[in-house]
């Protein structure tokens, strides 16, 4: 069994949300199986940034991606969250 890859667009409520410990967050709150393998900042207008986040699932898990978005939308600090594109990794 492979990994599938989700990268994902998290955005936070205002500009007054520390990204990096936003990130903490969503690393420690990861269900299991799922790894965080990179994070990028995005501006979005106005000195307010998104995280993108890249993170790897297993390939056989039950819902796609909605586990992980619902995740991390019940974190505090995230406005909105949204799959920006999911690959397969391996063959």
């Amino acid at each position: 069994m492979t990994d599938i890859m989700a990268v994902v667009k998290v955005f936070p409520e205002g500009d007054e949300v520390n990204l990096d410990k936003l990130t903490e967050e969503i690393r420690d709150k990861l269900p299991q199986g799922y790894r965080l393998v990179r994070t990028d900042k995005e501006p979005i207008a106005y000195g307010l940034n998104a995280l993108v986040l890249f993170i790897t699932l297993p390939e056989q898990t039950e819902g796609g991606t909605n586990p992980l978005e619902d995740t991390i939308g019940t974190i505090q600090g995230v406005s909105h969250v949204e799959v920006v594109n999911v690959t397969r990794l391996g063959f």
